[in-house]
């Protein structure tokens, strides 16, 4: 059962794979963070080079993401740029592929708490079913906001299964406080019914929610405050500009 489960996840690693490699090329919303990596890999710490100072679109989003995924793939960005210099493309397929990974292995370690709550053919059947699945492979690898977010969704949901309450409100806390503050209404579900059915305390929640938020909050208001040149929390002034001011009809309006 070991080597058959093995193989399966492997299959779903394989796919991701194909997908880019099929479809190496973006979309207009992916832009941002896609353009993001492009930067930090070649213009580093020189933030007038970076793209966003000339187009920075209808509203900021955070860097963190793209950070992460560049230091990922730095190494062998690295090395693939003596052999292919000119070839920016090869470390599109590079970051995107790591994308696309990070979000595999996020989703095995959510297979494997589910394999140890319900079983082994549960586990396995949830990645048969995912692998036949367009939807969720084909945006594993796609510079999304959402994507980033799926990876800590998929992490706090092994999370919530295993019964690891303070790790799933971390988890859920980068999610939200930074890449998309919707995701609360998914998350915060969980939390009410650990809550409501006494799994969770509310000792246990503030002991986590609080430092939870402040660092989450700290990071993002640093990190993208550098690069955007002012003090701003990118998704505080998403929410705002979709909710409070309901110009979501803006997007893409040059």
């Amino acid at each position: 059962f070991a080597y058959t489960i093995m193989v399966i996840d492997l299959l779903l690693f394989v796919l991701c794979v194909a997908h880019v490699l099929i479809c190496p090329y973006t979309k207009v919303e992916e832009s941002f963070n896609l353009q993001a990596m492009h930067d930090v890999l070649y213009h580093g710490t020189y933030i007038d080079e970076y793209d966003h100072t000339e187009f920075p679109g209808v509203v900021p989003r955070t860097f963190l993401g793209a950070v992460a995924v560049s230091a990922l793939s730095y190494p062998l960005v690295s090395v693939v740029s003596i052999f292919f210099s000119t070839e920016k493309i090869v470390s599109q397929y590079i970051v995107r592929i790591v994308l696309g990974i990070s979000v595999c292995l996020a989703f095995i370690s959510y297979r494997k708490a589910i394999t140890s709550k319900l079983g082994t053919t549960v586990g396995t059947a949830l990645v048969l079913v995912t692998s036949c699945q367009f939807h969720f492979l084909f945006y594993s690898s796609r510079p999304l906001p959402n994507t980033f977010a799926l990876i800590l969704v998929l992490l706090a949901l092994r999370f919530w299964v295993l019964g690891q309450h303070g790790h799933f409100i971390w988890a859920s806390g980068v999610a939200v406080v930074v890449f998309r503050f919707e995701v609360a209404l998914l998350l915060g579900i969980v939390l009410l019914m650990e809550l409501a059915g006494g799994r969770l305390g509310v000792r246990t929640l503030l002991l986590h929610l609080l430092p939870a938020g402040v660092v989450c909050l700290g990071m993002t208001i640093l990190v993208d405050s550098f690069f955007w040149k002012r003090w701003l929390w990118p998704e505080g002034e998403v929410l705002w500009f979709n909710t409070v001011e309901n110009k979501s009809s803006k997007w893409g309006v040059s």
